[in-house]
């Protein structure tokens, strides 16, 4: 602690030394709280980037999937197959 800091609580009194130290401790205890929550969000970000790029991953995985689906729809219907259990729509009965 500072000592001019200390030489003015203690011409406050009591109540004055009291509220003096509880302002100490709320000062240290918001560093420290300052400080884990750096650490967190950093981890948090970290782990936002990972889900990022996997999500990015699958997205461009889907999308080659759906092609080549497509293309596996247009070969089987110019052959005249169709799935059994793939339903028609409602408008096409």
């Amino acid at each position: 602690m500072d000592v001019e800091f200390l030489k003015y609580l203690s011409t406050l009194g009591v109540g004055g030394l009291i509220a003096g130290l509880m302002f100490m401790v709320y000062r240290k205890d918001m560093a420290q709280y300052a400080a884990q929550w750096k650490g967190q969000s950093e981890a948090l970000l970290q782990v936002v980037k990972e889900n990022s790029a996997a999500i990015t991953a699958n997205t461009s995985t889907i999308q080659a999937l759906h092609r080549r689906d497509d293309r596996i729809d247009e070969a089987l219907n110019r052959i005249g197959f169709t799935f059994p259990h793939r339903l028609t729509p409602p408008e096409e009965r």
